[in-house]
Order: structure tokens, then sequence, then C-alpha cells
């Protein structure tokens, strides 16, 4: 049993390491601005596609989460309970659910509109208006993503803490931590890493 816990374990920590995609994709919509107009051009669409493509993994990855997590608990021999009563595990299965209607809201309804508004591209110059829209819906998608790296990182640090808590002002340092960086994340192209 307790090398199925460790092995479940491992799978769990990868997979939150896959879970990073919010963090390149604002990478890279950060480096798309900086490459300036045209609206449309083959960067645009490269882009577009890229992101695009990660909704279903990024489902897999997060109901991968669920499903190890849940299995590590039951491995243990505790009940289905202490996903609610330790804090950690309850802010953890919260912030997952959080990350998940958040990814569902992209991919149904923010995704699509830009999607709708890129077929309409083919007039050169982009008229304004599309133009606003596609800015406007894009902005909505990188706030987006930007929550749903803080909600990762943040899932990381309380799952170090699932079966041994930080000291309260420990988790504080780290959460505000984790705030600069996903704020400097979204105003960057992190040239150097965590500065």
């Amino acid at each position: 049993m307790t090398t199925l816990i460790e092995a479940l374990q491992v799978v769990h920590i990868i997979n939150a390491i896959l879970m990073a995609w919010p963090f390149y994709a604002l990478v890279a919509v950060n480096q798309r601005a900086r490459l300036g107009p045209p609206l449309g051009d083959r960067a645009d669409i490269y882009m577009e596609n890229i992101i695009k493509n990660r909704t279903i993994p990024c489902f897999v990855f997060q109901a991968t989460a669920l499903i190890t997590g849940v299995a590590l608990v039951a491995l243990r021999g505790q009940s289905v309970e202490v996903l609610l009563s330790n804090p950690a595990l309850a802010a953890k299965l919260l912030l997952l659910v959080l990350i998940i209607v958040l990814l569902a809201y992209v991919h149904t309804s923010v995704q699509p509109r830009i999607d709708a508004l890129f077929t309409q591209l083919e007039a050169k110059p982009v008229p304004g208006d599309i133009a606003a829209t596609i800015s406007a819906l894009r902005l909505r998608r990188k706030r987006v993503a930007t929550v749903c790296m803080f909600v990762v990182l943040t899932v990381s640090m309380l799952g170090v803490q699932v079966w041994s808590a930080f000291p309260v002002w420990l988790t504080l340092v780290l959460l505000v931590a984790i705030i600069v960086f996903t704020w400097h994340s979204y105003k960057s192209v992190t040239p150097y890493g965590w500065f």
C-alpha cells in the first residue's frame, strides 16, 4: 500500500507541475503584446491556436488532481470528510473547483467569441470595433489566466501543508510572495524568472 501511495503522490505532484500552463500563457500573451500590430497576423493565429488547444489538457490535469488527491486520502484510511475538515485540503478542493469553473468560462464563453471574431479578420485594416472587442476579450482571458496561476501556486503551497501545516505567518508570507510573482507575471514577460 505504501508504494501505491508514493506512486500516487508522484503523479499528483507531476500533475501540479503540468498545471503551470497559466504562467506560460501569460508569458506568451505578454510577449505577443510586445510585437505590436497588426491584429490577426500569423503570430496572432499561432498564439490563439496554442491557447485554445490547451483547454482540454487543462481539464484532464484538473481531473487527475482531483482523482489522485481523493485517492491519496482514501488510501491513507481516511474518510472523504477529511476533505472538508482539514483546512489545507478544504482550501485545495475549493480552489480546484474555482479553477475548473474559470477554465469552463473561458472555454465556453470567451474563447468562442474570440474565435468568431478572428474569422472576420480578412479585411485589412481590421475594423476598430472588432479590434476593440478582441482586445477586451483577450484582456479578460489574461486576467482569468492570472487568477488561475495564483490558484495553482496557492494550491501547490497548500499541498505541502496538508499533513503538516506551516505557521500562519509563514503561510501569509508565502501567499504574499505568490501574489507578487503572479502580478509580476501579469505585467511582464518575466525576463529574469522570479525577478
